[in-house]
């Protein structure tokens, strides 16, 4: 009897010291992984069927931009809908919704084949669902880990940004041989396939419907209104930090999302499974920064901030550099890929920093609604990025945007301290 209750005692203690080793935590992460996992692999086969087809990165980016532009919009809507409905219920519902717009999407490439128009279509439609789901998942880790800590908050975000790295590169490692051997076409089936196992996976979680002060009554503008205030008159360090991230996320996107793909496959002329493989390193290197991220999640305060930041730029330099002096395509590949695995280490722990910091400065009623309002800032950086980047490389040469990239990186510097310091 002594030892049964020994036992027990100390199973509690082992769930006090570790909260993360709860059920529901790992199927949202379960399900988070397999959806991540179809989503990127339909965006891997989607631009390399855009690239092969256009050889142009205007039209690449473009493809981009109308996937980004909906969550704009619609992403605010989809944090009132986290603070308002179980979030359980909208992940599911959310899963479901994207498998059966790729089963249709596939029905119509079967039929006239590739189509630009189409293909933005089906990335409009996705990008808009995956504005609804985005802050839902973000609102449910306050939701089940703020009376543990902003530590344990951090070490979520780890395990989610593991997720999410992992999900990045399998893709990119299979996806570049799949892509060549099969083609697009089987590619989105299974896309459809994990977006289905997904939605089951996700059924399972339980998580009780959020609290609301206003007994139902206020309006969804009414709502998003409230977070705005909040943010610009109750907490405007962390409207600061948001538009910080934001910055980030300009010159991550247009680089990264938009220069990276082109310069290694038409700047550089490199095949699809080189490409694949270059990438699978990058996401390789962002879960290596997870991992490392969620063992040191303590040491990750504010205070770390510009030196995360201070990180990216540094990764910039030697490629503007490369790109812009002699050098053989395999070295520039190499330069180019090492870079942007360091820049992925730097931004993945600025995100370990800022991400939890945010979530921990809102109540319990308005995590939803001012992470989709973070987003929706983020997402008004994508489109801008993806544009002015898709026109730079298409109008300077590549070594010139780089060394641009860093001076606008090392000149957000004194703004990172400033806002760190208030903070």
């Amino acid at each position: 009897m002594t030892n049964a209750s020994e036992h027990t005692t100390q199973l509690q203690r082992g769930q006090v010291a570790d909260p993360l080793h709860a059920r529901d935590f790992y199927l949202l992460v379960a399900g988070l992984g397999i959806s991540l996992f179809a989503n990127l692999m339909l965006r891997f086969a989607m631009s390399m069927w855009v690239l092969d087809e256009t050889g142009s990165a205007a039209a690449f980016a473009s493809i981009l931009t109308a996937s980004i532009l909906p969550t704009i919009l619609l992403s605010p809507l989809g944090g009132v809908v986290a603070d308002r409905t179980n979030r359980r219920t909208v992940m599911v519902m959310l899963d479901a919704l994207s498998a059966v717009t790729v089963i249709a999407c596939a029905t119509v490439f079967s039929t006239i084949g590739f189509n630009l128009a189409a293909i933005a279509v089906m990335q409009v439609v996705l990008a808009v669902l995956d504005a609804m789901e985005t802050p839902t998942v973000q609102a449910a880790l306050p939701q089940m880990f703020r009376s543990h800590g902003e530590d344990v908050m951090r070490r979520a975000m780890a395990v989610v940004n593991v997720v999410n790295q992992t999900s990045t590169l399998v893709p990119a490692v299979l996806g570049g041989v799949l892509y060549a051997a099969v083609g697009a076409m089987p590619m989105m089936g299974v896309t459809v396939v994990g977006f289905g196992t997904a939605a089951v996976v996700e059924c399972f979680i339980r998580l009780d419907a959020p609290e609301r002060c206003d007994d139902g009554r206020a309006s969804a503008l009414d709502d998003l209104r409230a977070a705005g205030c909040f943010l610009t008159h109750e907490r405007p360090y962390v409207l600061h930090l948001v538009l910080i991230c934001a910055a980030l996320n300009f010159l991550l996107t247009g680089y990264a999302e938009v220069g990276f793909p082109y310069m290694v496959r038409t700047v550089l002329g490199f095949g699809s499974t080189t490409y694949g493989l270059a990438y699978g390193l990058v996401g390789a290197s962002g879960l290596l920064g997870a991992l490392v991220g969620g063992r040191i999640a303590k040491s990750l305060a504010m205070r770390r901030f510009p030196t995360s930041i201070a990180a990216f730029a540094l990764t910039i330099l030697p490629q503007a550099l490369v790109m812009a002096l002699p050098a053989g395509d395999g070295v520039r590949l190499a330069v180019l890929t090492a870079s942007t695995c360091g820049t992925m280490v730097a931004i993945t722990c600025a995100n370990l920093i800022a991400v939890p910091a945010i979530q921990m400065d809102c109540p319990e009623t308005m995590t939803g609604k001012v992470m989709s309002l973070a987003l929706s800032a983020s997402m008004c950086a994508q489109p801008l990025g993806q544009i002015a980047y898709g026109w730079a490389y298409s109008a300077f040469p590549a070594g010139a945007v780089l060394a641009m990239t860093f001076v606008l990186a090392a000149a957000m510097l004194p703004l990172v301290a400033r806002v760190t310091w208030r903070f």
